[in-house]
């Protein structure tokens, strides 16, 4: 699997995009926005994959990349599915032929929940796994839903597992200061040997399928160990 230290992801042919989020009504996110859509296979649609809220956001945020020359898609809210609907044919005749996922929300607890051991989670890594080629970008609460760990507000002291992408990771959105940085250092010492990444609003890190690391957008990336702190 991909490695850069201290930097381990699954491997695949597509790319993971782990996004601290913003306002993407008001151009924060446009940067990395663009810059995804630069790698993405345009000739495959998108899909909109968020937890719980409106359909009416979803569909904006689809909109908002079209708007920026992105194909056209579908949304999903995960709340909304029935057990049924996780095997619906249709839906993974869906996922088969998307080129970029976007994974957002509001609770990466809810959406690694949502998403573990499920045919939708076995269709999507097989997509990325493949020359499908599959970009699997989390935004905000969905890029801390593709790290080794998620939080549980429920059980402050305690975490759940995330989604597994970025297997060394623990990876902190809307990342602004050295407040937020002692957060994440506290949830390190719950898990030794494991890297936080606090990701600032408007930024986010790429990882490639031949190991490729990169930082987009308009801040820098906070690597987090146990007693330090780096940016990258």
């Amino acid at each position: 699997m991909p490695r850069r230290n201290p930097l381990e992801w699954v491997d695949g042919q597509g790319w993971v995009v782990l996004s601290g989020g913003g306002a993407w009504q008001y151009g924060e996110t446009d940067l990395v926005d663009t810059q995804v859509l630069s790698i993405a296979n345009l000739d495959r649609p998108m899909l909109v994959m968020l937890d719980e809220g409106k359909r009416a956001e979803a569909e904006g945020i689809l909109e908002h990349y079209i708007n920026l020359g992105g194909s056209g898609g579908e949304c999903v809210l995960l709340s909304q599915l029935k057990p049924q609907h996780y095997q619906a044919p249709k839906l993974h005749e869906f996922l088969g032929e998307v080129g970029l996922l976007y994974l957002g929300g509001n609770s990466p607890l809810a959406l690694a929940r949502a998403l573990h051991n499920t045919p939708l989670i076995e269709q999507i890594v097989k997509g990325y796994a493949t020359l499908q080629g599959l970009i699997v970008m989390g935004v905000g609460a969905g890029a801390a839903a593709l790290g080794a760990w998620v939080g549980d507000p429920q059980q402050p002291e305690q975490d759940a597992p995330g989604l597994n992408f970025v297997r060394s990771a623990i990876i902190a959105p809307h990342f602004t200061d050295t407040e937020s940085a002692v957060d994440l250092r506290a949830r390190l010492q719950r898990h030794p040997g494991f890297v936080g990444l606090g990701i600032p609003r408007g930024t986010a890190l790429a990882l490639g399928p031949q190991g490729q690391v990169e930082t987009w957008g308009y801040a820098q990336i906070t690597a987090v160990v146990t007693g330090a702190a780096e940016n990258v």
